[in-house]
């Protein structure tokens, strides 16, 4: 079943939007099981983590054939998260097979020259891609976040989300300035940590697009229930 919405609409969306995190079997079959009103109360799009879930791509197809909540597809590189191999090579050939299925794709603004030939597939296929950027112990300087995000856009990124681990109130505020500021690309700005929680709904108040919560159990340091962070969203 093809995606029922846009893929650039929600790029384009004025308010911000709300991505389940599906990081474990647990998680989907949860997921799967909701009915359509409770999987539209919960998100508003489905990160799908390939390089967590422990099913073929053809498994994956034929599990969320009917699944109308638009997906955005992950297969998260090691060094930032994620359990998928090194190669870009290989993140890409498991990320291909369900492209047509996907509303939007994920991948490391260090990877994006290695994965170009996918940003290209992508785009023939109007998916938008968004560049990933995690610090799972600080939040680098100003410097290095605007450099990342220059980067993207001369990689032919649609969209960039930056991930911090927050250490103070100083962190946030950076990050804030970041949400805040108008950029050529749309951008989501969370933080993790002891400020993580907090720090979700201000940034997503100042600009930030996509904000993520969890399906199941948490699988980063500050997340929200996704249902109830899109609740809270709706209510700021």
């Amino acid at each position: 079943m093809p995606q029922l919405l846009s893929s650039k609409n929600l790029l384009l969306s004025t308010r911000p939007l709300t991505v389940g995190v599906l990081a474990d079997e647990g998680a989907i079959r949860r997921f799967i099981e909701m009915s359509a009103t409770e999987r539209e109360s919960t998100c508003d799009l489905a990160e799908v983590r390939l390089d967590q879930l422990p099913f073929s791509p053809d498994e994956l197809r034929s599990m969320l054939d009917d699944i109308d909540t638009p997906l955005l597809l992950t297969a998260r590189h090691p060094a930032e998260g994620g359990f998928a191999p090194t190669d870009p090579v290989q993140r890409m050939a498991m990320i291909e097979p369900l492209l047509d299925r996907a509303a939007l794709v994920d991948l490391e603004i260090r990877s994006a020259t290695e994965m170009q030939p996918l940003i290209k597939k992508a785009r023939a296929l109007d998916v938008p891609v968004v560049g990933s950027f995690h610090d799972f112990h600080s939040t680098p300087p100003d410097g290095v976040l605007e450099g990342a995000m220059g980067f993207a856009q001369t990689a032919g990124l649609d969209a960039v989300k930056f991930a911090t681990f927050l250490n103070s109130e100083e962190d946030l505020v950076r990050l804030i300035r970041l949400a805040s500021a108008q950029h050529r690309l749309r951008t989501a700005v969370m933080g993790m940590g002891p400020w993580g929680r907090v720090s979700r709904l201000v940034l997503a108040k100042c600009g930030s697009l996509l904000n993520y919560g969890y399906v199941g159990d948490s699988n980063a340091p500050g997340q929200w229930p996704a249902a109830r962070l899109k609740t809270l969203l709706s209510e700021i």
